[in-house]
Order: C-alpha cells, then structure tokens, then sequence
C-alpha cells in the first residue's frame, strides 16, 4: 500500500498546480481534483490532504470555486472542516455559530437569530486566505460521472491506508473535533475505508495522467 500511494504522490505533485486566480481553461470540464498544503509532506514530495470531484456534468470548476473560493461553508464541507480548525485553534466560541446549517430557508429561520452575521463573514474571510494562502490543487480528466465516484474513493482509502501519510506536528487540521480528520491527515471523512485502489489501476493514472489524456478503466 505504501508504494502504491507513493507512485500517486509522485505522479500527482508532478502535475501543474493551480490555486488563486487560476483560469477555467486550466480545469477539465469534468474530473478529479487533488488538494496539497503548504508544509505537509509524505513520500519526498507534497502530501496530498484532499480529494475531490463533482456529481454534475461539466462543472468540475465550478465546484471547485464552492470549496475553494467562494465564501459559503453551507455549501462546502471542506470550508466548514477549515474554519472549524481556524476557531478551535484559537478557542473561539463563535465555532458553535459556524457549526450551524443555514442552507435552507427552514434552518434560517430557525438558526438566523443565534448568527451574528458579521462575524460569519470574517469567519469566512479568513478561510479565504487561509486557502490562498496555504492550498494548492493539481487536477485530472475523468469523463464519466461512475468513473470519477470510483476513483475519489480508491483514492482516499490508498491514502488514508498508508502508513507513510501522516499530519505534520504543525497541520492546522489536528485542531479539527472529529478525531478522524486528526489522525488521517485527510479533509475527507467519506470513503477512508473504501477499496483502496488496485497497483493495476495505479500504473493506468500514472500512464494517463503523464500523456495528458482521460482516465478510463
């Protein structure tokens, strides 16, 4: 397992890394996306800390603008898990506010007289600068919605199966509550228990993703 995930290191780090300010033609319409942090490190090369896709078709950019960049945690599990990390490293009380849900009209009504908006939105602000200052992504092309479910899950679970990924000492997510995140080193908490993927299956992204061309199995 350690050599399979490190031949997807080796191959993914070597990928064109894009963050802030990247171009839509830089981003396959549909496919995966791989998340690297600012001093985190496995394998000789850039630890991956998240993997992600997208369920429709042909927006793979525009999800990645919802994690990313744009300042909702409501629509972004991996913004929320950021800030999360933001508060409780400094104590602050406002975690129990950005913890709240306030996607549907239902849950505002419910939750809105407890949320000082204001403070939310700086909240979200630091997230924003935490991801630009800190993240990058390097991303692939897999066409079909099945496949790119597949996969996302054969990737986490190699990476959170191998021994030789661990959080650094420094890794903001070892503030996060969820004593997974903590020990994984992953923002993802799905699929880290999936089928990892086979050597076989590992040798064909190497392959696809060094001429450039889609993943298919």
């Amino acid at each position: 397992m350690n050599e399979t995930c490190k031949k997807l290191h080796e191959v993914f780090s070597s990928l064109t890394r894009l963050g802030t300010g990247y171009e839509n033609s830089q981003v396959p319409a549909n496919g995966i996306y791989i998340v690297f942090e600012k001093g985190e490190k496995a394998h000789g090369t850039d630890r991956i800390v998240h993997v992600g896709t997208h369920t429709g078709e042909g927006n793979l950019s525009q999800r990645l603008n919802e994690h990313l960049y744009i300042p909702n945690k409501d629509r972004s599990i991996f913004r929320k898990h950021i800030g999360r990390c933001l508060l409780a490293a400094e104590n602050n009380p406002l975690l129990e506010q950005w913890n709240l849900d306030t996607t549907s009209k239902a849950m505002r009504e419910k939750h809105g007289k407890h949320i000082d908006t204001n403070a939310i939105a700086e909240i979200e602000s630091n997230v924003t600068t935490y991801i630009a200052k800190s993240l990058s992504f390097a991303v692939i092309t897999v066409a079909s919605k099945k496949e790119r479910l597949a996969l996302k899950s054969g990737l986490i679970s190699t990476i959170a199966s191998c021994a030789d990924c661990k959080p650094s000492a420094q890794w903001l997510g070892l503030h996060h509550p969820n004593a997974t995140i903590r020990h994984t080193g992953l923002w993802n908490i799905q699929h880290l228990h999936d089928t990892p993927l086979s050597a076989e299956t590992v040798d064909l992204i190497c392959s696809a993703s060094a001429e450039r061309v889609p993943i298919s199995e």
